[in-house]
Protein backbone atom coordinates (compact mmCIF):
# COMPACT_ATOMS: atom_id res chain seq x y z
CA UNK A 1 0.00 0.00 0.00
CA UNK A 2 1.84 3.50 -1.13
CA UNK A 3 0.94 5.73 1.76
CA UNK A 4 3.14 8.30 0.65
CA UNK A 5 0.33 10.86 0.68
CA UNK A 6 -2.10 10.42 3.53
CA UNK A 7 -5.25 12.77 3.83
CA UNK A 8 -6.63 14.32 6.68
CA UNK A 9 -10.55 13.83 6.64
CA UNK A 10 -12.32 14.70 10.08
CA UNK A 11 -14.66 11.46 11.44
CA UNK A 12 -18.05 13.65 10.50
CA UNK A 13 -16.87 13.19 6.70
CA UNK A 14 -17.43 9.83 7.14
CA UNK A 15 -20.64 8.34 6.02
CA UNK A 16 -20.33 4.69 7.08
CA UNK A 17 -18.18 3.00 4.19
CA UNK A 18 -18.52 6.22 2.27
CA UNK A 19 -16.21 9.41 2.28
CA UNK A 20 -17.08 12.63 0.67
CA UNK A 21 -14.39 15.29 0.21
CA UNK A 22 -14.09 18.41 -0.97
CA UNK A 23 -11.92 21.83 -0.61
CA UNK A 24 -7.97 21.75 -1.11
CA UNK A 25 -7.90 18.33 -0.33
CA UNK A 26 -9.97 17.34 -3.21
CA UNK A 27 -8.15 20.21 -5.51
CA UNK A 28 -4.31 18.16 -4.46
CA UNK A 29 -6.20 14.74 -5.27
CA UNK A 30 -7.24 15.86 -8.45
CA UNK A 31 -4.41 18.16 -9.86
CA UNK A 32 -1.12 17.10 -7.80
CA UNK A 33 -1.72 13.30 -7.79
CA UNK A 34 -4.42 13.54 -10.62
CA UNK A 35 -6.22 10.78 -9.45
CA UNK A 36 -9.14 9.16 -11.06
CA UNK A 37 -12.14 7.15 -10.52
CA UNK A 38 -11.07 3.82 -9.51
CA UNK A 39 -8.01 4.56 -7.68
CA UNK A 40 -6.99 4.42 -3.87
CA UNK A 41 -6.51 7.39 -1.80
CA UNK A 42 -4.87 6.77 1.86
CA UNK A 43 -6.88 8.71 4.76
CA UNK A 44 -6.93 9.27 8.61
CA UNK A 45 -9.12 10.43 10.86
CA UNK A 46 -6.72 12.02 13.45
CA UNK A 47 -7.51 8.96 15.78
CA UNK A 48 -4.98 6.63 14.53
CA UNK A 49 -7.30 4.94 11.50
CA UNK A 50 -5.61 4.54 8.09
CA UNK A 51 -8.12 3.95 5.80
CA UNK A 52 -8.02 3.31 2.31
CA UNK A 53 -10.71 4.17 0.13
CA UNK A 54 -11.76 3.81 -3.69
CA UNK A 55 -12.61 6.89 -6.06
CA UNK A 56 -16.34 6.25 -7.06
CA UNK A 57 -17.13 9.39 -8.15
CA UNK A 58 -15.56 12.65 -9.16
CA UNK A 59 -16.60 15.76 -10.21
CA UNK A 60 -15.34 19.63 -10.06
CA UNK A 61 -16.07 19.80 -6.65
CA UNK A 62 -16.18 17.12 -4.61
CA UNK A 63 -14.99 13.41 -4.38
CA UNK A 64 -16.76 10.21 -3.30
CA UNK A 65 -14.69 7.15 -2.56
CA UNK A 66 -15.91 3.69 -0.50
CA UNK A 67 -13.69 2.84 2.21
CA UNK A 68 -11.85 -0.91 0.93
CA UNK A 69 -9.46 -1.10 4.27
CA UNK A 70 -8.83 0.25 7.90
CA UNK A 71 -6.28 -0.71 10.02
CA UNK A 72 -5.49 0.65 13.84
CA UNK A 73 -1.72 2.45 13.09
CA UNK A 74 0.77 2.70 16.43
CA UNK A 75 2.06 5.88 17.43
CA UNK A 76 5.02 6.68 16.12
CA UNK A 77 7.08 7.49 19.77
CA UNK A 78 6.26 5.69 23.36
CA UNK A 79 6.71 8.61 24.66
CA UNK A 80 3.63 10.97 25.20
CA UNK A 81 4.85 14.82 25.51
CA UNK A 82 2.55 17.52 26.40
CA UNK A 83 4.24 20.86 25.32
CA UNK A 84 2.83 23.75 27.49
CA UNK A 85 4.05 27.44 25.88
CA UNK A 86 3.44 31.06 26.64
CA UNK A 87 1.76 32.35 23.37
CA UNK A 88 4.07 34.59 21.11
CA UNK A 89 3.75 37.50 18.47
CA UNK A 90 2.93 36.56 14.84
CA UNK A 91 3.62 33.24 13.49
CA UNK A 92 5.64 31.67 15.89
CA UNK A 93 2.81 30.00 17.52
CA UNK A 94 2.07 28.18 14.71
CA UNK A 95 5.49 26.63 13.89
CA UNK A 96 5.85 25.30 17.47
CA UNK A 97 2.29 23.62 16.61
CA UNK A 98 3.73 22.66 13.21
CA UNK A 99 6.80 21.40 14.40
CA UNK A 100 5.86 19.94 17.70
CA UNK A 101 3.32 17.63 15.65
CA UNK A 102 6.19 16.29 12.66
CA UNK A 103 7.70 15.65 16.53
CA UNK A 104 4.84 13.32 18.12
CA UNK A 105 3.94 15.91 20.62
CA UNK A 106 0.59 14.55 21.67
CA UNK A 107 -0.73 17.76 23.26
CA UNK A 108 -0.20 21.93 23.32
CA UNK A 109 -1.49 23.99 25.91
CA UNK A 110 -1.02 27.81 25.26
CA UNK A 111 -1.31 29.47 28.78
CA UNK A 112 -0.65 33.29 30.16
CA UNK A 113 2.97 33.84 32.26
CA UNK A 114 3.34 37.17 33.71
CA UNK A 115 6.19 38.43 31.20
CA UNK A 116 3.54 36.97 28.11
CA UNK A 117 3.03 39.62 25.71
CA UNK A 118 -0.27 37.79 24.22
CA UNK A 119 -2.40 37.01 26.83
CA UNK A 120 -5.70 36.37 24.91
CA UNK A 121 -6.14 33.19 22.39
CA UNK A 122 -9.12 33.59 20.32
CA UNK A 123 -11.35 30.31 19.40
CA UNK A 124 -10.40 31.32 15.60
CA UNK A 125 -6.35 31.47 16.78
CA UNK A 126 -7.13 27.48 18.11
CA UNK A 127 -9.19 26.73 14.95
CA UNK A 128 -6.10 28.06 12.90
CA UNK A 129 -3.49 25.89 14.58
CA UNK A 130 -5.69 22.85 14.67
CA UNK A 131 -5.62 22.96 10.40
CA UNK A 132 -1.50 23.39 10.65
CA UNK A 133 -1.59 20.13 13.33
CA UNK A 134 -3.66 18.53 10.70
CA UNK A 135 -1.33 19.26 8.00
CA UNK A 136 1.59 18.88 9.62
CA UNK A 137 0.39 15.41 10.73
CA UNK A 138 -0.36 13.95 7.50
CA UNK A 139 3.24 15.39 5.88
CA UNK A 140 5.03 13.53 8.61
CA UNK A 141 2.87 10.61 8.19
CA UNK A 142 1.59 10.55 11.63
CA UNK A 143 -1.91 9.36 12.08
CA UNK A 144 -2.85 10.92 15.93
CA UNK A 145 -4.01 14.72 15.61
CA UNK A 146 -2.90 16.09 18.84
CA UNK A 147 -4.98 18.27 20.94
CA UNK A 148 -4.53 21.76 21.47
CA UNK A 149 -6.13 23.81 23.83
CA UNK A 150 -5.39 27.13 25.81
CA UNK A 151 -5.96 27.59 29.65
CA UNK A 152 -6.55 31.08 31.48
CA UNK A 153 -3.61 30.17 34.44
CA UNK A 154 -0.82 28.25 34.98
CA UNK A 155 -2.14 26.69 38.08
CA UNK A 156 -4.97 25.33 34.93
CA UNK A 157 -1.61 23.52 33.37
CA UNK A 158 -1.46 21.40 36.94
CA UNK A 159 -5.50 20.65 36.97
CA UNK A 160 -5.83 17.39 34.45
CA UNK A 161 -7.52 13.90 35.30
CA UNK A 162 -3.95 12.39 34.19
CA UNK A 163 -0.84 12.53 36.34
CA UNK A 164 3.34 13.31 34.20
CA UNK A 165 5.54 11.14 35.29
CA UNK A 166 8.22 13.57 34.61
CA UNK A 167 7.90 17.44 34.13
CA UNK A 168 10.56 19.97 32.80
CA UNK A 169 10.86 23.61 32.64
CA UNK A 170 13.80 25.02 30.09
CA UNK A 171 15.96 26.93 32.25
CA UNK A 172 20.18 28.02 31.42
CA UNK A 173 20.99 26.60 34.35
CA UNK A 174 19.06 23.19 34.34
CA UNK A 175 20.48 20.08 34.30
CA UNK A 176 22.21 18.81 31.11
CA UNK A 177 22.03 15.22 31.68
CA UNK A 178 18.14 13.77 31.23
CA UNK A 179 16.97 10.97 33.30
CA UNK A 180 15.75 8.06 32.10
CA UNK A 181 12.13 6.71 32.18
CA UNK A 182 8.50 7.74 32.10
CA UNK A 183 6.36 8.18 29.90
CA UNK A 184 4.05 10.70 30.35
CA UNK A 185 6.04 13.99 29.79
CA UNK A 186 5.19 17.42 30.15
CA UNK A 187 7.53 20.17 28.96
CA UNK A 188 6.86 24.24 29.96
CA UNK A 189 8.67 26.64 27.52
CA UNK A 190 8.42 30.26 28.69
CA UNK A 191 8.00 33.51 27.01
CA UNK A 192 10.86 35.86 25.63
CA UNK A 193 11.51 37.45 28.70
CA UNK A 194 11.41 33.98 30.36
CA UNK A 195 9.54 32.43 33.45
CA UNK A 196 9.67 35.05 36.56
CA UNK A 197 11.19 33.99 39.74
CA UNK A 198 8.10 33.30 41.34
CA UNK A 199 7.09 31.00 38.62
CA UNK A 200 9.20 29.17 38.68
CA UNK A 201 9.33 28.45 42.40
CA UNK A 202 6.40 27.45 41.96
CA UNK A 203 6.90 24.57 39.22
CA UNK A 204 9.99 23.38 41.83
CA UNK A 205 7.45 23.43 44.42
CA UNK A 206 5.25 20.76 42.09
CA UNK A 207 8.30 18.86 41.13
CA UNK A 208 9.05 20.31 38.03
CA UNK A 209 12.77 19.95 37.42
CA UNK A 210 15.00 22.16 35.25
CA UNK A 211 16.23 21.28 31.73
CA UNK A 212 19.32 22.93 29.79
CA UNK A 213 19.45 23.34 26.35
CA UNK A 214 23.12 24.49 25.48
CA UNK A 215 24.44 27.93 26.15
CA UNK A 216 22.79 29.93 23.54
CA UNK A 217 20.19 32.02 24.17
CA UNK A 218 17.40 30.66 21.87
CA UNK A 219 14.11 31.79 20.85
CA UNK A 220 10.83 30.10 22.54
CA UNK A 221 9.96 28.33 19.58
CA UNK A 222 13.27 27.33 19.18
CA UNK A 223 13.41 26.27 22.76
CA UNK A 224 10.98 24.00 21.94
CA UNK A 225 12.32 21.79 19.53
CA UNK A 226 15.09 21.62 21.50
CA UNK A 227 13.21 20.50 24.25
CA UNK A 228 11.03 17.98 22.82
CA UNK A 229 14.40 16.23 20.86
CA UNK A 230 16.06 15.84 23.98
CA UNK A 231 13.20 14.47 25.50
CA UNK A 232 13.16 11.99 22.48
CA UNK A 233 16.63 11.03 22.09
CA UNK A 234 17.08 10.28 25.98
CA UNK A 235 13.66 7.65 25.53
CA UNK A 236 16.24 6.29 22.95
CA UNK A 237 13.00 7.61 20.30
CA UNK A 238 15.41 9.21 18.13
Amino acid sequence: MDEHNIFYVPAGSMGGAAVHIKGSRLAHIKGALRKRKGESIHLTDGTGCLYEAKIDSLTRSSLSAKIVHKRMMPRRYDVDITLAFAPLKGMRNEMIIEKGTELGVVRFVLFPSRRSVVRNMSSQKIVRFMKIAQSAMTQSQQYYLPEIMHVQTIDDLFIRDNSYDKMYVAEPSGMKAMPTGGKRILLLIGPEGGFTESELDSFLGRGVQTMYLGSARLRSETAAIVGITKILLAAGQI
